[in-house]
């Protein structure tokens, strides 16, 4: 009876090893699909994020290239506004009033302004009252004050 016994227990246990080696087997299968899945996600969306770096990449060069060439024909256009300044210049304005020599460098800009004949010399300002040369200025603390009031009010004894 022990063998018996003892065979139930042998038989019971691998039984259960049996039971759980499938268990296990079964388990891990799922749970190594889904790191499978996740590992393709994870995968599928780094090279989605590479797409569009690349592409950002791309527009980002061909928004300065073509910045460039905007800029190289806003300098094209300039110059023809000037090259068309100029000839207007040279059509309308008189000989005598051109400023040629002067962008050559050859004349200063202050030489071809018209000169007054003799320059003033600087005045001081009118604003002042005029005085005789023993007068007190307006600026004196006395100025306006006759003599007579001057005196009476030192005299008065304050009360």
């Amino acid at each position: 009876m022990e063998k018996t016994m003892l065979q139930i227990q042998w038989t019971t246990f691998a039984a259960a090893l049996l039971a759980a080696l499938i268990i296990g087997g079964l388990l891990s299968r799922l749970f190594s699909k889904g790191d499978g899945q996740d590992r393709s996600s994870l995968k599928r969306q780094l090279d989605e994020l590479k797409q569009q770096h690349q592409s950002y990449q791309i527009n980002v060069t061909e928004h300065f290239s073509r910045t460039a060439d905007l800029i190289a024909e806003l300098n094209k256009n300039y110059h023809k506004i000037q090259e068309h300044l100029d000839q207007g210049a040279e059509q309308f304005v008189k000989p005598e009033y051109r400023l040629e020599s002067a962008r050559s460098g050859e004349t200063r800009l202050e030489d071809l302004a018209p000169q007054s004949q003799k320059p003033e010399a600087p005045t001081g300002p009118k604003d002042y009252a005029p005085k005789a040369p023993n007068e007190e200025g307006t600026l004196s603390e006395t100025y306006g004050l006759k003599r007579s009031d001057f005196v009476d009010e030192t005299e008065k004894p304050s009360s």
